[in-house]
């Protein structure tokens, strides 16, 4: 799950009923709710930095866009195999989305949600973190036992 960046709100994947939820955290009570296709089991997701955007990841490989306020969908992308998470660039130009049944990591327009670039990692990609001068970007691949390191301004 994960928060709004005010912390108002919390948005929570519910995997095995194909819906994402969004519940109030001072009331602990759903406000909405979206399903997804049958079978897609959504399960991770992050809430942009600016907070207009919750980055929904499913099981069927596909990277989906919501609005935060209405849970409508803005974009939907195939992806890759068994996506794990999104990180955000600190400067905004790039969103990354790790793919566990993959050797690479997605390079995703934040403002389209259109896919940029595949960046060969290695397999199993996890979590992400990026410098907070946004110099670099690293990526840990668990298959590997590593850590790919970015150079965010060529990528």
């Amino acid at each position: 799950m994960d928060l709004s960046p005010d912390g108002s709100f919390g948005y929570v994947p519910e995997r095995d009923q194909d819906t994402v939820a969004m519940f109030d955290t001072n009331t602990l009570k759903t406000v909405k709710r979206v399903e997804f296709p049958e079978g897609s089991k959504p399960w991770m997701l992050r809430v942009s930095s600016n907070g207009k955007e919750v980055w929904v990841q499913t099981a069927t490989g596909s990277n989906v866009v919501l609005d935060s306020q209405t849970l409508e969908t803005l974009y939907t992308e195939e992806l890759g195999e068994q996506p794990v998470t999104v990180a955000f660039s600190p400067d905004g130009r790039y969103n990354f989305v790790t793919h566990f049944a993959d050797d690479w990591v997605a390079v995703i327009d934040p403002g389209s949600g259109k896919l940029i670039k595949r960046l060969e990692v290695g397999q199993n990609g996890a979590n992400v973190s990026f410098r907070p001068d946004g110099k670099f970007g690293y990526v840990a691949v668990t298959g590997e036992n590593a850590v790919a390191v970015v150079e965010m301004e060529s990528l």
